[in-house]
């Protein structure tokens, strides 16, 4: 007892284990409540608040029921009982399937005692139970009270002194949070006050009527008008109709009752203490003190609170961690390539192989000499114009697979492997195909490259090692045709042997080297032997070596044997020729001496000059254009592409020629004279055929000649440049060795031009193409790599850098040396480095997902904190209440994020399984997604919990409190 804020409720809720406190020590029965708080409250304790604290979303049989539960009852049939009981103690049987908003304050503090006594507490505690009652209910509550303290423990506060001096045994008063007086309080039995809603007929006015087939008895003050009530009884039913509008019926649930008799005062008499009986609610031994929700029960309040229930911003935030979830798990596939890198680092790269930048001759003197030396390991070399990076990523497509190729089949099969020679497989055990007479457009792959291909293939008809043979490589091509499949040897290397040849095509023609097969073009050259073909006219600045004269090209000595230039018109070819055509002027004069060499200087030759003009004219194209089929035919040599000049060589159609000869209108009028009448026409006649000019293009047309088209382009079109012919052997050494090279052939670099005599030349351009710079878009300086294969690594890393302690780089940010170990690092540090940028992106996308899962649980928590307070409160221990929002956060995560998360795991898997390309650009295996389901799912669980974690850290009189504010 005490006055408002001097301590009363604060004293009461530490008793309870609502709040904590700093000193002194609790103990209920010998146990401590700091320790045992929840079971000590469940066990021993019953609490009555002011405000009731019932749970409105659920029945008063419900809330009654829940402190059993609490108590680990769960035996429905004996929970139906007590609370049966229990609310029969109280008069509230009839109420039991009501909810507590639908009840009076009465009402509502009469189910707050029923749950107090329905475990049968040794202690009751009660915080100003009748504080918003009327003066009927206080003293009805009050009896309850009074009549339950007979055999429990009822702790009571108030601040009102009537009910202190009416029914407590015990007054302890506190004032400003102390104890200022204790006094026993004798004869305290209660008080029995007037209820409002008892009418006592006998202090009315009576009056009956009565007849034989009703008695009508009315009690009160005369009506202003007569009262008009009609009886009827129809059909088994009775019907009553009453001119009043202010009617109340009353029946056994009605409040209002009517009473026999006067009101007769009892002030000490107490009534409703003999109505309580606890013989039906024994005390509960209970086990499992503080649990309430279930899983069931869990899961039904999560999806009714997080869908059934949800605000317009709670859907956004829901659709949002969806759309997140989704993208996290795409991203995961994407960045997972890094992943599946660092898991496969070592079986992703071909430990025999080395690369080592060569800059000059003298390094690749010294690599081709070390090879084959068992003190070295190196047992192959290639040339290489692209910086290494570790093994190519090769594939081969089965749509071209002739076994297949009317199925419609379109699926790459895919790997990664380094391109060496053929000659390293002698010796390997063959195990699917041939490794015999290979054609240069045939390849072995290793055992290790064919299971990698099987795995990427998603074709059931590809399942071994026999069907991988004749399968097309979608990157080597040789002479216009893809490489494919001949055998498979076994070999745990990485590695896929070219034919020598297909390997030096593959080198040199991404190198910046002007030489060709000349077997290709039809030239039979022997070793050591090349034929010049020079395409440029105009390029003054370079000096192409004649006939006879020696050269040396990647360090291989050449004689050229033969010099065969283009000419883009017959006069220069003439002239390249050496061949000398008389003036038409000496033309005539060597005609007239022919017939006349009697005739000299006079007159008559002058007669017979003039004559010769007139006849000879156009004779004379016969003469100057003699060797023009020749002239031709060179042409055609370097422009096979062209339809006009296949026509005139390939097809006879003599308009074509006119026009690669200059254009020459005489010459093509003369012709078509002669071809219309047999003979020239005198100089005379042409210059009158000359008015009605042709141009060859439109006789062409005009002839329809063009339907020759289609049998022309169905043929193969050769482009023939600036180039050396060479035999296959120095072909191949090209691809395998760097040395001195003819300027003319590629640039190299400054020392061969001053080797040649070109730089005093080029004194004005000198800076423009001496050391590393350019000098045209055809000749520039080749960075080169040698591809060093290796029998004994550990023999080869050693060799390599004994020799070549310090070998220059092409420049800053590439490598000199790259070792297997060097492959391994790179990868590693490059894997990484996308993880973690992959890491800071996927980390963002988490961070507002979390954010969307903690700001929706918080807004359901806050609307909630009166619930959480009132479970809290009434003895639901913590690790029931997180379980009860832990499984809320898995509906609302199942419910949005594993959508997000399953309709994206459906379309990787429909791209992974469409195409092994996919397989580049996703990795999405099942225990890859398994796992990023399981983080998913925790980092929404944990911020999911987080709101109400951090809600439990405050006792139940500091929630309930929060509430009230």
């Amino acid at each position: 007892f005490g006055k408002s804020g001097c301590g009363k409720t604060t004293l009461l809720n530490v008793i309870g284990g609502l709040d904590r406190f700093a000193e002194g020590s609790l103990t209920i029965e010998g146990r401590d409540i700091r320790e045992e708080t929840d079971t000590l409250r469940n066990q021993y304790v019953g609490y009555i608040f002011q405000n009731y604290n019932l749970n409105r979303s659920e029945t008063c049989y419900e809330n009654v029921a829940a402190a059993l539960r609490l108590c680990g009852m769960t035996d429905e049939q004996e929970i139906a009982t007590r609370v049966t009981a229990a609310l029969s103690n109280v008069d509230m049987a009839k109420y039991a399937q009501r909810t507590p908003d639908t009840l009076s304050g009465g009402q509502q503090q009469r189910i707050a005692i029923a749950r107090a006594i329905v475990k049968n507490p040794r202690i009751i505690l009660a915080d100003e139970p009748t504080g918003n009652l009327d003066e009927a209910n206080t003293v009805m509550i009050m009896d309850l009270l009074k009549a339950i303290s007979r055999d429990h423990l009822v702790l009571l506060v108030t601040h009102e002194a009537n009910l202190v001096d009416f029914y407590c045994d015990r007054v302890i008063e506190l004032s400003d949070g102390r104890i200022v007086g204790t006094k026993e309080n004798a004869g305290a039995n209660g008080f029995a006050a007037r209820d409002k809603n008892d009418i006592f007929l006998g202090e009315l006015a009576h009056t009956a009527l009565c007849n034989e087939s009703a008695e009508i008895d009315y009690y009160g003050n005369a009506p202003e008008e007569p009262i008009r009530l009609r009886i009827v009884n129809h059909g088994g039913k009775l019907y009553v109709q009453i001119n009043s509008e202010r009617v109340q019926v009353l029946d056994a649930f009605s409040e209002v009752k009517l009473r026999e008799g006067v009101y007769e005062e009892a002030p000490n008499a107490n009534s409703v203490s003999q109505s309580i009986d606890m013989s039906a609610l024994p005390p509960v031994e209970g086990t499992r003190h503080g649990r309430l929700f279930s899983l069931k029960s869990s899961i039904k309040s999560g999806y009714l609170e997080n869908f059934k229930k949800q605000k317009r911003g709670k859907k956004v935030l829901s659709r949002c961690m969806g759309l997140f979830a989704a993208v996290v798990v795409l991203m995961s596939a994407v960045f997972g390539t890094a992943f599946d890198e660092i898991i496969n680092a070592r079986a992703s790269y071909n430990h025999n192989v080395f690369y080592l930048y060569t800059p000059d001759a003298a390094t690749s003197e010294k690599l081709n000499a070390a090879l084959g030396d068992p003190d070295t390991g190196i047992d192959y070399l290639r040339l290489s114009t692209d910086y290494p990076r570790g093994d190519t990523s090769v594939s081969f497509h089965t749509g071209s697979f002739e076994t297949f190729s009317n199925l419609g089949a379109s699926v790459n099969l895919t790997a990664h492997a380094v391109y060496v020679g053929q000659e390293l497989a002698n010796g390997l055990p063959l195990v699917a195909g041939t490794n015999r007479d290979l054609a240069i457009e045939e390849l072995l792959i290793t055992t290790r490259v064919a299971d990698d291909l099987l795995e990427s293939s998603p074709l059931g008809y590809i399942e071994k090692y026999e069907d991988l043979i004749g399968l097309i490589s979608t990157r080597l091509s040789v002479d216009g045709k893809n490489m494919r499949v001949a055998g498979v040897v076994e070999s745990d290397e990485t590695a896929i042997f070219l034919p020598d040849l297909a390997m030096a095509k593959h080198v040199l023609w991404n190198s910046a080297l002007m030489v060709t097969l000349g077997s290709e073009q039809g030239y039979t050259l022997n070793k050591g032997e090349t034929e010049l073909i020079v395409r440029e006219m105009d390029n003054t600045h370079l000096k192409y070596p004649k006939a006879g004269e020696h050269i040396t090209i990647h360090g291989v000595p050449l004689t050229v044997t033969k010099v065969r230039r283009m000419y883009y018109d017959y006069e220069s070819w003439l002239a390249g020729m050496g061949i000398e055509k008389m003036t038409r002027e000496d033309f005539y004069r060597e005609q007239i001496r022919k017939e006349n060499p009697e005739l000299t200087e006079g007159p008559a030759f002058d007669a017979a000059y003039k004559e010769a003009k007139n006849t000879l004219h156009c004779h004379y194209f016969d003469y100057y254009y003699a060797e023009a089929d020749a002239f031709l035919a060179d042409y055609f040599f370097f422009e096979p592409g062209n339809f006009e000049l296949w026509l005139y060589l390939k097809k006879g159609i003599a308009d074509a020629k006119f026009l690669f000869l200059g254009n020459d209108p005489e010459y093509y009028t003369a012709y078509r004279y002669k071809k219309l009448t047999g003979s020239y026409p005198t100089m005379q006649v042409l210059k009158q055929q000359l008015e009605d000019y042709r141009d060859p293009y439109d006789a062409l047309k005009g002839q329809n000649y063009y339907f020759y088209e289609e049998e022309f382009w169905s043929q193969p079109q050769k482009y023939i440049s600036t180039t050396y012919m060479v035999s296959d052997h120095d072909y191949v050494a090209m691809s395998r060795t760097l040395g001195e090279t003819h300027p003319s052939a590629g640039y190299q670099n400054g020392e061969d031009y001053e080797k040649y005599g070109y730089v005093e030349e080029l004194s004005a351009t000198k800076s423009t193409f001496v050391g590393d710079a350019v000098v045209d878009s055809m000749y520039y300086e080749q960075t080169y790599y040698t591809v060093i294969h290796s029998s004994d690594p550990d023999k080869t890393a050693a060799w390599l850098a004994e020799t070549f302690p310090n070998p220059p780089t092409p420049n800053f940010h590439m490598e000199a040396l790259i070792t297997p170990t060097d492959l391994f690092d790179n990868l590693m540090q490059s894997s990484v480095q996308e993880i973690v940028a992959s890491m800071i992106a996927m980390g963002v996308l988490l961070i507002l997902m979390s954010m969307c899962m903690y700001f929706i649980m918080r807004s359901s928590l806050m609307n909630r904190i009166k619930e959480v307070g009132i479970y809290r409160a009434i003895g639901v221990n913590k690790r029931n209440m997180i379980f009860k929002f832990l499984i809320e956060a898995v509906v609302l995560t199942t419910l949005t994020v594993f959508v997000g998360y399953l309709l994206i795991s459906g379309f990787l898997a429909l791209c992974l399984g469409s195409s092994t390309l996919m397989t580049s650009i996703f990795f999405y295996p099942w225990w890859y997604a398994l796992l990023i389901l399981v983080v998913l799912y925790a980092i929404s669980l944990f911020f999911g919990v987080l709101p109400i974690l951090s809600l439990l850290r405050r006792t139940p009189s500091e929630i309930l409190a929060k509430y009230d504010i």
